[in-house]
């Protein structure tokens, strides 16, 4: 991102481009995200990231993070449905569960192919069991020892993607004795 704010920048100086103030800000946008995800990274690493336990309801939590990628599945023509199948409360931070679902969410609307994201969830005696699923290609097999690896980046990646995403949903779950 600070190489295409610098090149746009460049550019701008002889002739400007009116698209160039959406053009900047869209990699600026991109920078804060990268930064912010290195240092909650760092803060799992170092183990200083709090993580709440509180007893939270897994429809409301999926439909927190679904509200924050609304504008993302309108720009990608797909949806995210959520059915309510009744009170299901798991112990949990729900900011940080928010932001680890979200990823996953993110992951599948960007690989949808503009089809629609389901989310479901289901619960045992043992333990809370939630779905996020897509209807795009899917992973390469090559790729699916190495999704939750930091910076990997499949065969399929598409434009923008940094690879953290998926690392850290997957470290914020374990965090919470999940598993993803």
């Amino acid at each position: 991102p600070i190489t295409a704010i610098s090149l746009s920048l460049q550019m701008a100086a002889p002739t400007f481009d009116k698209n160039l103030p959406s053009k900047i800000q869209k990699q600026l946008l991109r920078l804060t995200r990268l930064q912010e995800a290195l240092l909650v990274l760092s803060r799992l690493d170092a183990g200083v990231l709090l993580l709440q336990k509180d007893e939270i309801d897994v429809f409301t939590v999926l439909v927190l993070a679904a509200d924050h990628l609304q504008e993302t599945a309108l720009r990608l023509g797909s949806t995210i449905d959520i059915p309510e199948r009744g009170e299901m409360a798991i112990t949990a931070d729900l900011d940080w569960t928010m932001e680890a679902l979200i990823n996953l969410m993110k992951n599948c609307l960007e690989h949808s192919g503009g089809s629609c994201v389901r989310c479901f969830y289901e619960q045992n005696p043992l333990y809370t069991e939630i779905y996020i699923e897509d209807q795009g290609s899917g992973f390469a097999e090559t790729d699916i020892p190495h999704l939750f690896e930091r910076f990997y980046r499949g065969q399929n990646a598409g434009e923008g993607g940094i690879g953290i995403g998926l690392a850290l949903a997957k470290e914020i779950i374990e965090r919470q004795n999940g598993t993803l």
